[in-house]
């Protein structure tokens, strides 16, 4: 697994959705392993969310304020203009291949450019404030509601429960999509992965988490050889959210082909 940007990292507490999910009740739900695997267990049945009519995740949500993925450090510059601070940085990938990055500082904005093909393009932004604008005008300290309307999820999104490879641990619910990246290997995708899941980050529930993550993950063809690997290009996006229902950071990554 490719070692991720490490730009932020809040403490989020147990958070209650603010509308539509009172539990009510249990029942036989079906729930899925990371290796796609559909086991049945005894679990809390919450309410349906209402019919979403958003667009799922992409490479066109890697934007905030004027900026998007891809973009050189100039391009960057002529929008935004110059950061605060910078540093360069240097990291191994899965291939003990040396990836060259550069972080720019915008007070509590953060920006990571990658070397690629010789040149140093825009591949992650991490923000704590409410002054940065995110993609479909999503912003820190907006309401986790708000991540539910402006990108899709299943009507019965939060019964779908995700466990480990072994099943002995719950890793969340999965929003939409049928499998995480953890799949890969198994799955053999050969087509887009679009998925959409609330991590638990070690967690045995969503009531008893001491903080959480929304994370939406993409691919897309061309790959690399047949299927889908982690060396291919994907993206990522992940917002935290506190005990109020509050969006606490917002981050996003670009993983260029390796």
């Amino acid at each position: 697994m490719r070692i991720k940007k490490k730009m932020i990292q809040s403490v989020a507490l147990l958070s209650v959705f603010a509308v539509s999910l009172i539990g009510c009740g249990a029942k036989k739900e079906a729930v899925i392993t990371s290796d796609g695997e559909d086991i049945t267990e005894s679990q809390k049945q919450y309410e349906t969310f209402a019919k979403s009519s958003a667009q799922k995740f992409s490479y066109k949500d890697l934007t905030v304020n004027q900026v998007a993925y891809m973009m050189t450090e100039q391009e960057v510059k002529n929008k935004l203009g110059e950061p605060v601070s910078t540093y360069s940085n240097t990291e191994k990938n899965n291939a003990n291949n040396i990836i060259l990055e550069k972080v720019y500082s915008y007070n509590d904005l953060t920006l990571i450019f990658s070397q690629i093909k010789g040149e140093y393009r825009l591949t992650a932004a991490a923000s704590v404030s409410d002054q940065d604008n995110f993609a479909r005008g999503m912003k820190v300290g907006d309401s986790v509601d708000k991540i539910y309307q402006q990108y899709y999820r299943e009507q019965d999104a939060l019964n779908r429960e995700v466990y480990s490879e072994d099943k002995s641990a719950k890793l969340g619910k999965l929003l939409y999509g049928d499998f995480t990246i953890d799949s890969l290997e198994n799955v053999k995708a050969k087509n887009n992965i679009e998925y959409g899941m609330i991590q638990y980050n070690g967690n045995d529930s969503y009531e008893t988490a001491t903080s959480y993550m929304v994370e939406f993950t993409y691919f897309e063809p061309p790959y690399k050889g047949e299927y889908a690997t982690i060396d291919d290009d994907f993206a990522q996006l992940s917002f935290d959210v506190d005990n109020k229902g509050k969006i606490t950071a917002i981050r996003w990554y670009y993983y260029p082909e390796q």
